[in-house]
């Protein structure tokens, strides 16, 4: 009957313990969780920032997407969700033998000449506690292409 009084008494003496090693488990596994997801958002947004710099600059080195318009429609249909406002949008044009274009300089470039493209956009920041992020989660792109045609077939031909 004693060891069985013991035992009683050993195994009241864990009572909620289980508990109070989830809380200090649960605590930074979730903050390891959210932090793999805010981070996870941020890369993805970064790849398709670059993959649409890419596909942007190839429209304007063959002569599409010439208005500033159409440019920005098509680049903020290709970053999709990976934006939480409307990208802004730099281009600067080089004619082959290093001088400046005329204004408009889309239509005025020479063949073999440069255009630079920069795209620069804000990511969605879900400001998880205890996640330390980057204080701006702006990601910019730069992209520069040889232009081939300066005729505009249109954006996305």
């Amino acid at each position: 009957m004693n060891a069985r009084l013991k035992t009683l008494r050993a195994r009241r003496g864990q009572n909620g313990a289980a508990a109070v090693e989830f809380a200090l488990i649960v605590t930074p596994l979730l903050v390891l969780c959210f932090g793999m997801i805010q981070y996870g958002m941020y890369f993805y947004s970064a790849q398709v920032g670059s993959n649409t710099a890419n596909a942007a600059a190839r429209q304007l080195s063959v002569g599409n997407c010439q208005g500033a318009g159409a440019l920005q429609s098509y680049v903020d249909g290709q970053l999709g969700a990976a934006k939480t406002a409307s990208a802004t949008i730099t281009t600067d044009y080089v004619n082959a033998d290093g001088t400046a274009p005329a204004a408009p300089p889309a239509a005025n470039v020479t063949t073999g000449g440069t255009v630079t493209l920069t795209i620069e956009f804000d990511t969605l920041n879900m400001n998880f506690p205890f996640v330390p992020f980057l204080d701006d989660p702006t990601v910019e792109r730069t992209v520069q292409a040889r232009v081939e045609d300066t005729t505009d077939q249109g954006c996305g031909a």
